[in-house]
């Protein structure tokens, strides 16, 4: 007989868990550096890059269903 496997117990159902908080504290956390660094200041190659990382992960964590037509 097989046990039932459950989604929460493991590793990865503990990171799919905190990943909307760090996603949301990374994004502060860019946002407060932003507001230092000045508004006309070109941001450099590894900040962009670790930018356009942080914009798919927050596109990928928003509702599917939240689509306009």
């Amino acid at each position: 007989m097989k046990t039932p496997r459950s989604r929460s117990g493991g590793t990865l159902g503990k990171v799919m868990m905190y990943a909307p908080i760090a996603l949301e504290l990374l994004t502060l956390m860019r946002r407060s550096q932003g507001k230092r660094r000045g508004k006309y200041t070109k941001a450099r190659k590894r900040d962009r890059a670790f930018d356009f990382l942080l914009g798919q992960a927050q596109k990928r964590m928003k509702k599917q269903g939240a689509r306009r037509w």
